[in-house]
């Protein structure tokens, strides 16, 4: 029978790397946060059309149903860069997003 001893250097290496192992898991779930958190359709880079077609159609970044978000409506158009596009207002839109125009994809 064979007993391990552990050096000081052993102990040290995992003792740094448990912690730096907690902080890479700790961003990534802040990275998946975030771009559930991304706003799509900037209000200040509109111009008054945009901003009003928006407004009558009550759009919003986050869906209060998550079953009628964008990314389930027949007029979305999937994203590129983590925001897609709405054939309706013709602009960006988010795919958690919502507006009363919502159709489901047929």
């Amino acid at each position: 029978m064979t007993k391990e001893t552990l050096s000081r250097r052993t102990v040290l290496c995992r003792g740094v790397g448990l912690p730096l192992g907690g902080l890479i898991v700790a961003s990534g779930l802040s990275n998946i946060a975030n771009a559930a958190d991304k706003v799509c359709a900037d209000p200040a880079k509109m111009d008054s059309g945009q901003k009003s077609i928006r407004d009558s159609l009550h759009y919003v970044e986050k869906a209060p149903d998550p079953t009628m978000s964008c990314k389930g409506c027949g007029f979305f158009v999937e994203p590129k860069d983590g925001c897609g596009t709405c054939q309706i207002f013709q602009g960006p839109a988010n795919p958690e997003g919502h507006c009363d125009s919502f159709g489901p994809r047929g």
